[in-house]
């Protein structure tokens, strides 16, 4: 029996607020029709419904990913509404994404790539993962820092999961000069301090799901997405 993990890319941590960055008051909204328009890798679909996104695996998938086309500042709040769709539904979502081959573009692993090589991608690349919603994998909600494939920053996690399955929910994620969080519902779950912060980069939503005897794919919907400069 194998599983794989629904992601859907977030940002958070912080409690410290110290002098660095400075903001420049601006806010994008991102609509579910730019969505569709981002980088993809592995195996599944999205759908537009009205103002959701709707994000689903398809036959074969190992957990599908959606890639911004650019980078964004070091310090943002993004926010946006969630909803999982499927009881196997892992929401994951990487921020300040960087790779460091020097090669321009972001580059994905090749289509024939196997689950270990997929892992050894994500695991090369710096960045922030917030992982929530992840109970069908035995698991509850995490948030560690990425520094290369043998050392995390810092890693933490909650004893219990705070998601259910077809309920919506207001999802807040910001990074600050040392801080960054995570809130759900505007109740902060992650608060955490980085003394040697990443920069800016890119954004990826990641979903996966269970396999097994039986097949259940990932699938969720997401609206609302926006993020601010202030």
């Amino acid at each position: 029996m194998r599983k794989t993990t629904n992601i859907i890319v977030l940002v958070l941590l912080g409690t410290m607020i110290s002098s660095c960055a400075q903001s420049n008051g601006d806010k994008e909204q991102i609509a579910p029709e730019e969505l569709t328009t981002w980088q993809t890798f592995d195996k599944g679909k999205t759908t537009v419904q009205g103002d959701e996104l709707i994000v689903e695996e398809t036959e074969g998938s190992d957990g599908y990913f959606m890639i911004s086309p650019k980078k964004y500042a070091d310090d943002f709040t993004l926010t946006y509404k969630v909803k999982a769709m499927s009881e196997s539904t892992v929401l994951i979502t990487l921020f300040s994404v960087t790779q460091n081959d020097g090669v321009e573009g972001f580059q994905l692993p090749a289509h024939t790539a196997t689950p270990r090589e997929v892992w050894n991608w994500r695991s090369e690349m710096e960045h922030y993962n917030l992982t929530i919603n992840n109970s069908s994998h035995g698991n509850t909600p995490f948030f560690f820092k990425n520094v290369n494939p043998n050392f995390r920053g810092f890693y933490q996690n909650l004893k219990e999961n705070i998601m259910k399955v077809g309920q919506w929910y207001d999802v807040e994620i910001g990074k600050k000069e040392n801080r960054l969080w995570f809130k759900l519902d505007n109740k902060t779950y992650f608060d955490v301090e980085d003394c040697n912060p990443f920069s800016g980069g890119q954004l990826i939503f990641r979903i996966s799901g269970t396999t097994g005897e039986k097949v259940i794919f990932a699938k969720a919907a997401f609206k609302d997405i926006g993020i601010s400069y202030e």
